[in-house]
């Protein structure tokens, strides 16, 4: 830390725990924050530095009371945090330091300073990957999973999924954290919870819907079907498959004649962003069969009901 802040600043830098600053604080400040008492060139201010992964609220509030405290300039020390919180300090003039790589110390007049910093693209919406990423991470309760790992769970190339993990920092989704030097993912600790806080974010996996006059049996269910395999809903007179988008150019599906408004309807076929077969039984996982769901079947009652005793069952139980 010292040694990055004299490169960065070009001056001596003197840091020093401040111990007395706990006394006036409540306990809890103390297992949340190391305190420093910092000196640059005769100019004293105080940064804290966050123990744990912690939200920008708290962060806010926290530097907010210190600084009122001791009436000097605080900032906030990281070792890392997400590119949403660093956009938001920036924006509100909040000062910090990610060790090794960025300083903003607007009180000293050192506005932005970047140090391989990576710069994200901007995201607008969750990719197929990323979701499918994020959606096994919480079903196989992931636990600091890094790049190469993580790729070899999707068989994908390590890029692909590191080009997720920016995605996921962008979209500020708080499942990334460090370990060492390098990103991990980890599965939320209340899945139900983060369902509720991140529901906008995910996305309707399927692409295009197949309405076609005879069943042609595939093995994969999606929707409706999926739902009445993880509940006791009763399924439609026809079966809704499902095919990804990588298979629907061989499958033929394409070329097949589809049913008219009288005719009646021999399967349905869903094509999806990517599929995730939930315990090898080739059906549709749960959170996707939620975001598969139309509008038109949420009127059933009785699908509400189901989804939410299948969620019960299947996914939020397993925390």
């Amino acid at each position: 830390m010292k040694e990055f802040l004299e490169k960065a600043l070009r001056q001596n830098v003197i840091i020093e725990e401040d111990k007395e600053i706990y006394e006036k604080l409540p306990l809890a400040y103390r297992g949340r924050y190391d305190v420093l008492r910092m000196e640059t060139n005769g100019l004293l201010w105080i940064a804290i530095c966050p123990k744990g992964e912690m939200g920008l609220v708290m962060l806010r509030k926290d530097r907010a009371r210190i600084e009122k405290l001791t009436g000097l300039n605080c900032a906030i020390f990281f070792e890392y945090t997400t590119f949403y919180i660093k956009e938001k300090l920036i924006e509100e003039g909040i000062p910090f330091v990610i060790v090794g790589k960025q300083i903003y110390l607007p009180f000293m007049g050192y506005l932005l300073s970047n140090s391989n910093d990576r710069e994200l693209q901007p995201v607008h919406l969750i990719s197929y990957l990323t979701q499918k990423l994020l959606l096994l991470a919480i079903y196989e309760r992931w636990n600091k999973v890094k790049v190469t790992e993580a790729a070899e769970k999707l068989g994908v190339s390590k890029m692909s999924v590191s080009r997720c993990f920016d995605e996921l920092e962008y979209l500020n989704i708080d499942v990334l954290g460090m370990k060492g030097k390098s990103r991990v993912i980890s599965a939320p600790n209340n899945t139900k919870v983060f369902w509720q806080q991140n529901a906008k974010v995910f996305r309707n996996p399927v692409i295009r819907k197949y309405i076609l006059r005879e069943d042609i049996g595939l093995e994969k269910k999606a929707g409706i079907s999926a739902l009445c395999e993880c509940s006791l809903l009763t399924d439609n007179e026809y079966y809704t498959y499902a095919i990804t988008k990588k298979e629907i150019k061989s499958s033929g599906i394409k070329m097949m004649k589809q049913t008219g408004m009288s005719e009646e309807v021999g399967c349905v076929v869903l094509e999806l962003g990517y599929f995730i077969d939930f315990y090898g039984k080739k059906i549709q996982d749960p959170l996707s069969i939620v975001l598969s769901i139309t509008k038109d079947e949420l009127e059933d009652e009785r699908v509400g009901i189901s989804i939410n005793e299948m969620l019960e069952e299947y996914v939020w139980s397993k925390d």
